[in-house]
C-alpha cells in the first residue's frame, strides 16, 4: 500500500487563513479509502482461497493500493488538486476527490463562484455542445437513456485549469465507455 497525503500549508500570520479543517478532511478521506481498500482486498483474498486458489497464486496477484494526489493548478489566486485512490486488481474501485481553494480567502471555490448564478445552464449547454462536437469527431458517449449525460448535479467534480477555467470531470464509465477513461470538459469563462 502506498499512501501519499497532501497537506496545505499557508502562513497564517501573513494571510489570516487557517487550513487545519481542510487538511483534516483530506487526511480522513485518504485514511478511509485506504481502510476500505484493505478490507476489499482481504475479502477478495478470502474468496480466492475459498474457491481453490493457493497462497502462492495469491502472491502472484501483486495487489497494490495507492492513494496519491496531483496538483492541477496553483497560482496566486487558486490551488486546485485531486486526491485519488486506486486498486490495481479491479477497475470497480477508484475514488477521486477534487479540491479547489481560493488562496485569498482559504475557502472552497464553487462553480457558482467561477461562472455566476446561471452556472448550471451554462455548464449543461457547454457540455452538450462539446459532446456533439466530440461525437462528430468519432468519440462514443452513452445516450441519456443509457445513463449518459443528463445534466450536472450539485456535487459535480471539477478542477480549475491554468486558464482559471473550471474543467468538469466524469469518472470512467459515467457518461462514456470505459476505454474513454475519465472524460473532461473545459467550460469557457464569461
Amino acid at each position: 500500500m502506498s499512501v501519499e497525503i497532501p497537506t496545505i500549508e499557508m502562513i497564517a500570520e501573513d494571510t489570516g487563513i487557517t487550513v487545519d479543517e481542510i487538511n483534516q478532511e483530506i487526511l480522513d478521506q485518504c485514511n478511509q479509502y485506504a481502510d476500505d481498500a484493505v478490507m476489499r482486498a482481504e475479502e477478495y483474498r478470502t474468496a480466492f482461497l475459498e474457491t481453490g486458489g493457493t497462497p502462492e497464486e495469491w502472491a502472484e496477484h501483486n495487489i497494490k493500493i495507492t492513494v496519491g494526489y496531483e496538483i492541477r493548478q496553483q497560482n496566486n489566486e487558486y490551488l486546485s488538486f485531486v486526491v485519488r485512490g486506486t486498486e490495481n486488481w479491479t477497475n470497480a474501485y477508484s475514488e477521486s476527490k477534487y479540491y479547489n481553494l481560493d488562496l485569498n480567502t482559504g475557502k472552497y471555490v464553487t462553480l457558482k463562484d467561477l461562472l455566476g448564478g446561471d452556472y448550471v445552464e451554462l455548464v449543461n449547454k457547454s457540455i452538450r455542445e462539446q459532446i456533439a462536437e466530440r461525437q462528430n469527431a468519432g468519440e462514443t458517449f452513452f445516450t441519456e437513456e443509457e445513463g449518459g449525460f443528463s445534466g450536472i448535479t450539485e456535487d459535480v467534480r471539477f478542477y480549475i485549469n491554468e486558464n482559471n477555467r473550471p474543467v468538469i470531470v466524469f469518472e470512467r464509465y459515467e457518461i462514456a465507455p470505459g476505454a474513454a477513461g475519465e472524460v473532461e470538459f473545459e467550460i469557457g469563462g464569461n
